[in-house]
């Protein structure tokens, strides 16, 4: 993630250097602005940017604005850093008619989907799986300014996992595709870091992983559970494994994080010393043991939970015993998993563990919109551009304190990504990724969605241009 970081800053540079209108400098006064610390907001404040930096935040009393600054008048509104969502999925096609269709362009769709996220206020996403090259020339795209959407970074294949035609997301696809394509599709995710790494010894899996972490990637996300219906509870990585798996990343210079689903996968990843834990909250029937919670408090270890609000949760488990009759047995453990999750992050609230915002969202096709019945779905996590919405929600329900869900969707995810020297806060020197809204924020998780303006890299985002090309979000 840190060459990441610096060849974004170099880009930056370069297109502040060629480019006037991100050279302006602007100061938005009168608001009260929520900087993402924690600290009290600030009342009557002048927010002063130059290029893609903030330069100046304070009392608009003490603020002297520059000459020839344009002035945004913002009384009565509310300031907020950009959010973030941790865990996205930006190009997770299932129709295999699309991904013939849009064959050598999948990194336009992907433009599409970061355009759809920032238009909902989400200023940086963190892509958990895709396809690698593709992400990365769309996230490169985005930081040189040749295309507009959230900032990307992304972590390719999960390490341990194969691609979308494999038993661990979608086998069916081959029925009917030809081996070629399915070939084709899967090694464009896996990157020689899928099933094959389960096999070996530990002692072999940090040079397995190596020429992949050489390759242009922001992050690290390993499976130490089974992704696919009645594999849930099985281990991917033994505990050594893990253990080799999370130093190798580490050393690598990397944030190292993992896809949990089962008691025993959370305790190994917190044991093995992970920077995030993805779908902590997702345990099954079984509750995290108070041990394991104790454990994720003292070292606070970021959690990502997948909370539902009561509504969403009710719509979930009424579709899945429709969608998982044919597998009743497995299929209850996704039914489970959700009534036991609400436990789950309650307790995780209460012992004081670091909750981030997580949807595992995505851009659907219609077709498959209407295959999956999510086009029906009420508040659900995983339609991109609303789920961060839901989220917040479920955690007012959930009883966590309104600054603390603004943190958790802010500054706490950019420590846990450990890029929070540039994101995540209001500050001198930050980049300035903000929203400026109607309503307070700390009164009501409702008020995310009355956006009055986005900005991102200093920059007003046109949001009724948004997404500039359509591909997935057309009509039918």
């Amino acid at each position: 993630m840190y060459k990441s970081i610096i060849a974004y800053s170099l880009m930056v540079f370069a297109v502040m250097e060629f480019t006037p209108l991100q050279a302006e400098t602007i100061a938005i006064t009168g608001a009260t602005i929520i900087d993402g610390n924690g600290g009290s907001p600030l009342k009557n404040g002048t927010l002063v940017i130059d290029g893609n930096r903030i330069i100046a935040v304070g009392k608009t009393r003490d603020i002297d604005v520059p000459a020839g600054a344009r002035i945004i008048k913002a009384e009565g509104k509310y300031i907020i850093p950009g959010l973030m969502d941790t865990n996205v999925h930006l190009f997770i096609e299932m129709a295999v008619e699309t991904l013939a269709k849009y064959e050598g362009q999948y990194d336009k769709l992907i433009i599409e989907a970061a355009q759809v996220a920032l238009k909902a206020g989400v200023t940086t996403v963190f892509d958990s799986y895709g396809p690698r090259q593709p992400l990365v020339d769309a996230r490169d795209a985005i930081n040189l300014g040749e295309e507009i959407g959230s900032r990307i970074y992304l972590a390719g294949n999960i390490v341990g996992y194969d691609g979308p035609f494999s038993g661990d997301f979608w086998p069916d696809a081959k029925a009917t595709t030809s081996p070629s394509f399915v070939k084709k599709i899967n090694d464009m995710w896996v990157q020689d870091v899928g099933r094959r790494l389960v096999w070996m010894a530990p002692e072999q899996l940090g040079g397995a992983l190596e020429p992949y972490l050489k390759k242009d990637i922001d992050f690290v996300k390993y499976g130490a559970s089974g992704h696919s219906i009645g594999e849930m509870h099985f281990l991917t990585f033994s505990e050594k494994a893990q253990d080799v798996i999370v130093k190798t990343v580490k050393g690598a210079g990397l944030t190292v994080q993992t896809h949990t689903t089962s008691v025993e996968s959370l305790r190994i990843a917190v044991e093995a010393g992970v920077d995030l834990l993805q779908h902590c909250d997702v345990t099954g029937p079984v509750v995290v043991p108070d041990s394991t919670i104790k454990m994720m408090a003292e070292r606070q270890i970021p959690c990502a939970p997948l909370t539902m609000t009561v509504l969403g949760e009710e719509a979930r488990i009424k579709f899945l015993k429709v969608f998982g009759a044919s597998q009743p047995e497995a299929n209850q453990e996704f039914i489970d998993s959700i009534q036991i999750s609400r436990q789950n992050v309650r307790k995780m609230l209460d012992a004081g563990v670091p909750l981030l915002l997580s949807t595992d969202s995505y851009l659907n096709s219609k077709r498959v919109e209407e295959w999956f019945g999510i086009s029906d779905a009420v508040e659900s996590l995983t339609v991109l551009g609303e789920g961060h919405f839901h989220w917040l929600k479920a955690m007012e329900e959930r009883g966590m304190d309104a600054m603390t869900m603004l943190m958790s969707a802010t500054r706490d995810i950019a420590r846990a990504y450990k890029i929070d020297k540039d994101l995540g806060t209001l500050e001198k020197g930050m980049i300035a990724d903000l929203l400026i809204l109607d309503e307070n924020p700390l009164k009501s998780s409702g008020n995310y969605k009355k956006i009055h303006m986005i900005m991102k890299d200093g920059r007003k985002v046109d949001r009724d241009t948004l997404p500039t090309r359509r591909f997935l979000t057309q009509a039918n």
